[in-house]
């Protein structure tokens, strides 16, 4: 696995509090070792957010070991226990198993025919097996200094309140060909049933530039012939199904205007877009390859350009080295890029936050599309990840697979036509959908409308897990007065005067915590 004396030795890697997960051990920096090291395979086990029964009649309870070639373990036996409604119920998982592999990884399915659904399921997960002669037993995880507590998932008969003709999705993804120093991500096949098992129809793999250039057998040296990046494809192809698709991308660190490192997700490109700026694998080493304006001539009918969280907070440790940034109205304009990942948790200020930008974008007269991913590196239902480099780490729910989502509507599922067609929101779970009507047409999200007098048409949904409906917005921008107004509980048929020049968004609440943002119809 590693090409140097010391196999966990990497000269490259900074002192930067960066956010991964999950989380790799064993690294550590000459004879400085860190506080949560240990001569252990990682033992994780994770499960979705959402089990729907018609879909998935058992639950999935994904168990992966990482390192176990280099340090050899018997997984002997995994037990679940699940909570439900006052009542427990558990089945017991003989392995006996001797794992010597880089990367392991099983789904159990757990019977779950007899619990109630609609209900809100909390599950443990007790892994036991031997190393070097000694039986262990953890749960949930072998990560030190976490504390053990349950997974939930809700258990439900309805799918996702998506109608007929709408495709919901995972636009920002990491698998297990992310996997270096300090992180790695699960396997494409058992990330595919997770994400049915929680009512999602599609799914973009973005894997970083700088992983995907990495020998196989190195995280440090690059392999010109790419083999990461050849097998990820083929794994993606492998996987991709007319009623689930699965879609190729990369996570390129490239650079903007100013110089900095920015994120762009490039989508079922063809080729290879190197970028390893800010990947810290070489000290002081991080200005990008590879610039934005280089984008534009690259966009073609089959791909997709995403700018990736593009409004994150960046810390000044990160801005100093790694040379990291923003993106600003001159990169999307010179990349050509008009779709936008701004919301990348479910962390729900960071959410506004997002929300807030892009109403920004909107006022100054940009036509850009909201998306809405999670970024997350497995995290099927907990974060387990590096809070502070080299001493603790921590647990988090903001960026779990499946958290946000986005949804559109084309006539099959085409996730990249689908996209570039505009007829997009984003939502945790309800559904909210509207047009505009004049003279007896129609004007769908994403289209332009040149009519001044027109009337509302919605459709909303809701379910059992989101709550009931708690507040309707619909909002009108002005580009020229530079202002946007906000109409609360709009009636359907609501007759409405646009602007000169603008747009009309609506964003919908629940009692459960559920959100929706639809993108924008055009005035013009």
């Amino acid at each position: 696995m590693f090409l140097t004396n010391n196999p966990f030795w990497y000269p490259g890697l900074s002192f930067i509090p960066f956010f991964f997960s999950y989380a790799e051990i064993h690294y550590h920096y000459r004879f400085l070792y860190p506080r949560y090291f240990r001569k252990e395979p990682e033992i994780i086990a994770d499960l979705p957010i959402r089990c729907i029964r018609s879909i998935s009649s058992k639950l999935p309870v994904l168990i992966i070991v990482k390192d176990s070639h280099l340090f050899p373990i018997e997984l002997s036996s995994i037990s679940v226990d699940i909570s439900a409604n006052g009542s427990l119920f558990s089945q017991e998982f003989n392995i006996n198993e001797k794992l010597t592999q880089k990367y392991y990884s099983r789904i159990l399915e757990m019977d779950i025919s007899t619990i109630i659904s609609d209900e809100q399921l909390s599950i443990n997960v007790t892994i036991r097996y031997q190393i070097n002669g000694n039986k262990k037993t953890v749960i949930n995880d072998n990560y030190p200094g976490l504390k053990k507590t349950p997974f939930e998932c809700y258990l439900t008969e309805s799918k996702l309140p998506v109608p007929e003709g709408w495709y919901a999705g995972e636009p920002h993804y990491h698998s297990i060909y992310t996997s270096d120093q300090v992180e790695f991500g699960a396997d494409i096949p058992a990330t595919v049933k997770m994400a049915k098992a929680i009512g999602l129809s599609w799914l973009f793999i973005t894997d970083h530039s700088y992983d995907l250039d990495d020998s196989e057998n190195s995280y440090t040296i690059n392999d010109p012939d790419i083999p990461k990046w050849e097998k990820m494809f083929n794994d993606v192809h492998h996987n991709d199904e007319k009623d689930f698709r699965v879609i190729p991308g990369e996570e390129v660190s490239i650079g903007n205007s100013k110089g900095r490192n920015v994120h762009l997700l490039a989508i079922n490109h063809p080729a290879f877009i190197e970028g390893a700026g800010d990947s810290a694998e070489k000290w002081f080493r991080n200005k990008p390859q590879r610039y934005l304006q280089e984008i534009e001539e690259l966009h073609s009918e089959s791909n997709l350009f995403i700018a990736a969280h593009p409004n994150d907070d960046i810390s000044f440790l990160q801005k100093l080295t790694l040379r990291r940034g923003n993106w600003s109205i001159d990169d999307y304009q010179n990349s050509g890029i008009r779709f936008l990942q701004l919301i990348n948790t479910s962390h729900f200020p960071d959410v506004l936050k997002a929300v807030n930008h892009w109403r920004s974008l909107l006022l100054q007269g940009n036509r850009f599309y909201i998306l809405a991913g999670n970024d997350a590196h497995g995290n099927f239902n907990v974060m387990r990840q590096i809070k502070t480099p080299f001493w603790k780490l921590f647990t988090s729910h903001d960026q779990v697979f499946g958290k946000f989502f986005t949804t559109f509507k084309y006539k099959n599922n085409d996730p990249i036509q689908g996209i570039k067609n505009g007829e997009l929101i984003v939502s945790n779970g309800p559904f909210l959908s509207f047009q505009l009507k004049a003279k007896r047409i129609y004007y769908t999200i994403g289209s332009t409308i040149k009519d001044k007098s027109v009337s509302l048409e919605y459709e909303t949904r809701t379910a059992h897990e989101f709550g009931e409906i708690r507040k309707l917005s619909l909002y009108i921008g002005d580009t020229n007065s530079k202002k946007e107004n906000k109409i609360s509980n709009p009636q359907n048929s609501l007759k409405i005067e646009l602007p000169a020049r603008g747009y009309a968004r609506m964003s919908m609440s629940t009692s459960q915590g559920g959100f929706v943002l639809t993108n924008t119809v055009w005035a013009e």
